[in-house]
């Protein structure tokens, strides 16, 4: 089974390209035939995994980042092909996705599993927004969480969650909350918010549990909502965040559905990001539409706690 690796060179600040000959070798040793790409900027992991899926290659792997990621799925879920399974090797910062699938957290079990592991089907969220669409497979988000992204981009040399912590404290700082109209499924909420997040997997920013009960494999979304508060109560808030012990406090909302939509009543641009890519809806009023479409990407996974590999 003939397998497409997409790597990422600029990884973890250059690791994904120090990291070329060792992914390599650990595949010639179990004999699995392949071929390796780099990428070469913002987007061409997508070009990239589009043609591969329309080339007839049907095990298309991921080698790097969140980022990374976000565009291989993109590739694959926008190509006019079927049976397409997406692998992994975490070579990111925060590797959220990642956190998600047995087997795959670390790099040398993530390749030993890429021949012999299982397609699962996963949901992906999809984003619509100035007449574009964008799928997501982690996360998007609003709010103080635009700021962080940009923090951490000036950030480096330290680990996913040092990372996050130190651009979120930052951000603290300087950001005044946004005043938006939130739609999930029937309900509507309208708040001034510190951060809005809407949720296929649990974590974000390395290690922070803001939907700590979301699952890519339910059928639905998780939103959480913080509104707005004074600096020392989002200080305290930052470590049960960490935990996934915040749901229940106030000012903060929790919701599911399957679809979320996002505008600013007073207009203006709406800045968002889908799995720490930094995105923008010129129209605010207008805003962004979040569905789900369940089942929608299959992702190569080990068998949880070494029981047989989940159907669903």
């Amino acid at each position: 089974m003939h397998m497409r690796i997409i790597l990422n060179p600029m990884a973890r600040y250059g690791a994904g390209a120090r990291l070329r000959r060792n992914i390599e070798r650990a595949l010639e040793r179990r004999r699995v035939p392949f071929d390796l790409v780099l990428t070469e900027g913002p987007g061409h992991a997508t070009e990239l995994a589009r043609e591969a899926a329309a080339a007839g290659i049907t095990r298309i792997i991921a080698a790097g980042g969140d980022g990374t990621i976000h565009e291989v799925a993109n590739g694959i879920v926008t190509a006019p092909m079927s049976g397409v399974a997406m692998g992994l090797i975490p070579i990111g910062t925060g590797n959220d996705f990642v956190k998600m699938f047995p087997g795959v957290r670390s790099r040398d079990a993530a390749i030993a599993l890429l021949a012999s592991g299982t397609p699962c089907p996963v949901d992906v969220g999809i984003a619509r927004w100035d007449g574009g669409t964008e799928y997501f497979i982690n996360a998007m988000g609003t709010g103080i969480d635009v700021e962080v992204v940009r923090q951490m981009r000036r950030s480096r040399y330290m680990p996913g969650a040092a990372i996050y912590v130190g651009a979120l404290l930052r951000a603290l700082a300087a950001y005044r909350p946004l005043k938006v109209e939130v739609t999930v499924d029937d309900c509507v909420v309208s708040q001034p918010i510190m951060n809005l997040a809407v949720c296929n997997g649990p974590s974000i920013g390395g290690s922070f549990r803001i939907c700590p009960d979301a699952s890519p494999a339910d059928g639905a979304l998780d939103v959480c909502l913080i509104r707005e508060m004074p600096m020392l109560r989002n200080a305290r808030m930052v470590p049960r965040v960490i935990r996934g012990t915040h749901t229940d406090q106030t000012g903060v909302t929790m919701l599911r559905g399957t679809s979320v939509g996002i505008r600013l009543p007073t207009g203006g641009r709406l800045h968002f990001q889908l799995d720490g890519e930094l995105r923008e809806a010129q129209d605010g009023q207008t805003g962004i539409e979040i569905t789900l479409a369940p089942a929608r990407l299959n992702v190569i996974r080990g068998a949880p706690h070494g029981d047989a590999p989940r159907k669903d």
